[in-house]
């Protein structure tokens, strides 16, 4: 009998140490959907340059890193003084498309977190631009019944970056300088 007791509580005990530590909280449709959603009006809303609506999905307390140095943004304040040049009535969002676009949600429930690939087109003047193939990770936390961006970045996997990005930035090395 001894050996049976040993038995099942060996049992019981590998069973609750191999179980997830938090299991992930169900997520309705509804927020599954929100949050796409929120995640592709970040980059859509420029299509009809609705300012308003751009703002309102983001957290005031943002951090927004882009692919430059230069698009480095902390707060709301900042992000409204960032997006200024977006304004120009020259310029206008053309198409988007995410790829792979994977999201997963805490265990609370409240914070979703995740991962694509971007094609983000504008043009400028009546020329498009696009970048394309950008990584783009980012976070949502759902505050007062809305969810909102308090993260997002976009990068180039090093060996990934477009040959118009390498030789806008790093020309000295393709001149002779910058070498070891």
């Amino acid at each position: 009998m001894r050996s049976k007791v040993v038995s099942v509580v060996t049992v019981s005990v590998c069973l609750l140490v191999s179980a997830p530590v938090a299991a992930a909280a169900e997520v309705s449709a509804a927020d599954r959907e929100a949050v796409r959603v929120t995640i592709e009006q970040a980059i859509g809303w420029a299509i009809e340059k609705d300012f308003d609506a751009m703002f309102r999905l983001w957290g005031d307390d943002l951090f927004h890193f882009w692919l430059t140095s230069d698009s480095q943004v902390v707060g709301i304040d900042d992000f409204k003084k960032y997006a200024e040049h977006w304004r120009d009535p020259e310029f206008r969002g053309t198409r988007y498309e995410f790829r792979d676009l994977r999201i997963v949600f805490s265990a609370s429930g409240d914070v979703a977190w995740y991962s694509c690939f971007l094609d983000d087109c504008g043009s400028y003047k009546g020329q498009e631009f696009c970048t394309e193939n950008v990584f783009q990770t980012g976070v949502l936390e759902k505050r007062e019944g809305r969810w909102v961006h308090v993260l997002m970045h976009g990068s180039y996997p090093i060996d990934k970056i477009p040959e118009k990005y390498v030789r806008r930035y790093y020309t000295d090395l393709f001149n002779g300088e910058g070498r070891e």
